[in-house]
């Protein structure tokens, strides 16, 4: 849901900022709110229908429409205090301050592209500054819907738009000063990125990404493997968590698994851990059995999984815990427990 809400609010943003204002348009007051409004509705709506469509979703919320909607306002208003040099109220934009503003944007979701053709980032917004007296600065601006650091960027944010202020730099080598921010939506804050260039390092990690016969070398840890999607393939993961590396308990727990047996009708079902034996992703048998309850997706899932599976073992993706039962529905994954082990060609 959240990432729903970043892109309607990014993709609303984009759409006004290439949004030319007629003179039929900007007509009495509260116009360009009217259009901000009805910009997000738009965006709502086609990432509701997305969010439908997914195989796995949670519920839908609603009344989170308005912190969207309050979002875009507050986008909007720090791109009038970078450019005309006032946070605006939208209701109170007239034609003129709109068509002043679009007059700073150089670029608007574009694709930066390293000379190399190695290297790719996507910019929200590209604006170049010129005020009475001093240089023109360009402002590489990436919005951001997630909650705003406490005070300084996260290395790995900071690094992002490092990295797509030195390729743009590296693409235009008679560039003004060039500033990368990132501007925090929700309180309309501002945080810039400061450091040396990350080009050798995005480089270095390219390649790294060479294709090899055998796996890269596993580091399994709670912070990278909560949320990785790769666990029914990954070995490792497993015996991580098994060794105690990866701590137990939290509110979702991914597990591997044979099923014992299931009610198609009621969803109950019963399943048995299958902890693992070496390294390499075989299993053995456990006493550790425990109940789940599936329902929508998931019960559709299981479904399908057991016209083939037999009694192959079960990678439980994203399950609820809630006491000694899981609960599984369409937030959650069901796939057959298939390590890879080197590399597969068709």
């Amino acid at each position: 849901m959240p990432a729903s809400m970043g892109n309607a609010i990014h993709n609303s943003f984009e759409e006004i900022c290439k949004t030319e204002i007629s003179q039929e348009l900007a007509i009495g007051t509260g116009w360009f709110e009217k259009i901000v409004k009805s910009t997000l509705d738009k965006h709502w709506e086609n990432e509701r229908d997305l969010f439908m469509e997914a195989p796995r979703h949670p519920r839908w919320k609603s009344e989170l429409y308005q912190k969207a909607l309050d979002g875009l306002a507050g986008s909007l208003k720090i791109l009038f205090e970078k450019t005309i040099g006032e946070i605006m109220e939208l209701s109170k934009v007239e034609a003129s301050d709109w068509a002043e503003t679009q007059s700073y944007i150089l670029a608007n979701e574009a694709t930066l592209t390293s000379n190399c053709d190695k290297l790719m980032g996507r910019l929200d917004l590209l604006i170049s500054i010129k005020r009475s007296g001093k240089p023109e600065e360009w402002i590489v601006a990436d919005l951001k819907t997630g909650k705003p650091p406490v005070t300084q960027l996260s290395p790995k944010v900071s690094r992002q738009l490092r990295f797509y202020r030195d390729i743009l730099k590296e693409n235009e080598p008679d560039h003004p000063v060039v500033t990368a921010e990132g501007w925090y939506s929700a309180n309309q804050t501002i945080h810039t990125a400061e450091g040396p260039s990350v080009i050798e390092e995005a480089l270095e990690a390219w390649e790294r990404m060479t294709p090899t016969q055998e796996p890269l070398l596993a580091t399994p840890t709670q912070e990278a493997c909560s949320f990785c999607e790769w666990k029914s393939w990954c070995p490792s993961w497993w015996v991580a968590k098994m060794d105690g590396e990866i701590p137990q308990g939290g509110m979702f727990t991914d597990e591997v698994v044979n099923l014992v047996r299931l009610d198609p009708e009621s969803g109950a079902a019963l399943f048995q851990r299958a902890p693992p034996s070496g390294k390499n992703g075989e299993l053995s048998q456990s006493s550790h059995r425990f109940g789940a309850i599936l329902k929508d997706g998931a019960l559709e899932q299981m479904k399908k999984i057991m016209d083939y599976i037999g009694d192959d073992p079960i990678f439980l993706g994203s399950a609820r815990v809630s006491g000694k039962v899981l609960h599984l529905g369409d937030w959650s994954e069901i796939l057959s427990w298939s390590p890879l082990l080197g590399s597969v060609s068709k």
